[in-house]
C-alpha cells in the first residue's frame, strides 16, 4: 500500500494535457531490505525526466533508460534489481539496499487512454479508496482490474473472466492490505490497495496556520482552511493547492464534506469560535482533532460541550497538539503537529526507529 499517487498527479496532468507518452513504473514485488515496497510508483516521460523515487538513487538511472525503451516500443516489461550481494556496490553504490526489487514498466499514452493511471487519478480526486490489480507475469502482464466501493472496472482483466481475482480485489479493499495473487496458468497479479488521500482541515486562517498548510501540502495531503471571519488578510499567503472557505461554525458541515476529512486542527484563537467548531465536528468526528493551547484551555473548551458531544469528540482530541521535538517557531510547531497527525493516521506510535525492533530489522 502506498500513498505516493497524489505526488505524481500534477506531472501526469501536465503530460497528459500535452498528449505526451509516459511510463508508469510500479514496484510489484520485493525481498529483503528495500527503499520502497510493493505498490510504490514513479512516472517517467520520454525525455527521461522522472517524478517520484523508488530506489533512493540505487537504480533510478538505469530504470529511467528502461522506462524510455518501454515508451518507444509501447510494450510493458518487468525489470529486476538484485542488491542482496556484492551487486549492491554496483547498483546501490554501497548504500545498503540489500534486497530484491521487481518493477513493472507500463507505457501510457492517448492510445490506451493513459490507463490505468487515469482511473487512479479519478479515484484520488474523488477522495475514494480503491484497489488496482495489475498482472506482472504470464498472460496478465500489463493488464489491470480496478475496484472501488461501488464497482469493478475492466482495464484489461475482465471481472467475469477473472472472478476469483475480482473477489480478492473486494477483499483487499475491505482489509486494506496489498498482496500478490497467483491466477494460475495466466500469471501473477499485484493487488494494490490505494487508500483515500489524507484530508486535513485547518479551522482558523491566522499566520500560524500557513506553515501548517504548507507542511501538509508538501506531503500531498488535501488541505482545506476554513475561517469564520469575513475578511482574512492572510489568505494570499497560503499555497495555491489549499482550498479556502469562509463559514461560521454552525454551518461547517455545509461548507465542507466532513466524511472526507481525516484530521482537523482547531486554531482560530477565538474561544467561542473554537467551541462552535467542535460542536459541529461532534456529528462526524475525524480520526484526529488537534487543539492549540494549554491543557487548561482544552478542559474549558470541553466544558462548553454537552455530554453527547463530549463523548463523541474526546477519543479523537489531542491537545496541546504535536510531538515534543523542541522549538517554538511556527514552523517547528507545524512540523510537530503534522508529524503527530501523520503518525495517528498511519497507525504508528511515533517512536524512534532504532527502538522499534520490527522496523529496524527490516
Amino acid at each position: 500500500m502506498s500513498r505516493d499517487l497524489p505526488a505524481l498527479l500534477p506531472a501526469f496532468y501536465r503530460l497528459r494535457d500535452r498528449q505526451e507518452p509516459v511510463a508508469l513504473c510500479t514496484i510489484v514485488e520485493t525481498e529483503g531490505s528495500t527503499y520502497r515496497k510493493a505498490g510504490a510508483r514513479m512516472l517517467v516521460d520520454a525525455n527521461g525526466i522522472y517524478y517520484g523515487v523508488l530506489g533512493g538513487g540505487c537504480f533510478e538511472g538505469d530504470l529511467v533508460e528502461r522506462a524510455r525503451t518501454a515508451i518507444s516500443t509501447g510494450k510493458p516489461s518487468l525489470v529486476e534489481y538484485d542488491m542482496r550481494g556484492d551487486e549492491d556496490l554496483i547498483w546501490g553504490l554501497g548504500l545498503g539496499c540489500n534486497g530484491l526489487v521487481k518493477l513493472l514498466l507500463e507505457p501510457l499514452s492517448p492510445r490506451n487512454d493513459y490507463q490505468p493511471l487515469a482511473f487512479l487519478a479519478e479515484a484520488v480526486a474523488g477522495l475514494k479508496p480503491m484497489v488496482l490489480a495489475t498482472g506482472f507475469s504470464g498472460a496478465t502482464v500489463g493488464r489491470s482490474m480496478a475496484a472501488d466501493e461501488e464497482r469493478l472496472v475492466d482495464l484489461g482483466l475482465n471481472p467475469d473472466e477473472f472472478a476469483p481475482l475480482a473477489k480478492e480485489c473486494r477483499g483487499a479493499l475491505e482489509k486494506g492490505r496489498t498482496r500478490i495473487f497467483d491466477t494460475g496458468d495466466t500469471g501473477r497479479v499485484l493487488i494494490d490497495v490505494i487508500p483515500r488521500q489524507h484530508h486535513l482541515m485547518i479551522l482558523g486562517a491566522g499566520p500560524d496556520a500557513v506553515p501548517m498548510a504548507r507542511t501538509a501540502a508538501d506531503l500531498h495531503w488535501r488541505v482545506t482552511v476554513a475561517d469564520h471571519r469575513e475578511k482574512n488578510p492572510g489568505a494570499r499567503h497560503f499555497p495555491e493547492a489549499v482550498r479556502q472557505v469562509h463559514t461560521v461554525p454552525e454551518a461547517l458541515a455545509d461548507a465542507v464534506d466532513l466524511k472526507t476529512v481525516s484530521a482537523v486542527l482547531v486554531m482560530t484563537h477565538n474561544f467561542n469560535a473554537d467551541a462552535g467548531f467542535l460542536r459541529s465536528l461532534a456529528a462526524k468526528p475525524p480520526a484526529y482533532i488537534g487543539l492549540l493551547g494549554p491543557t487548561a484551555r482544552r478542559a474549558k473548551l470541553l466544558e462548553e460541550l454537552d455530554d453527547g458531544q463530549r463523548a463523541a469528540l474526546e477519543p479523537h482530541i489531542r491537545g496541546p497538539v504535536g510531538l515534543d521535538i523542541g522549538g517554538e517557531s511556527p514552523a517547528s510547531i507545524a512540523l510537530a503537529a503534522i508529524a503527530e497527525i501523520h503518525a495517528v493516521l498511519e497507525g504508528a506510535d511515533a517512536s524512534p526507529l532504532d527502538l522499534t525492533p520490527s522496523r529496524s530489522a527490516a
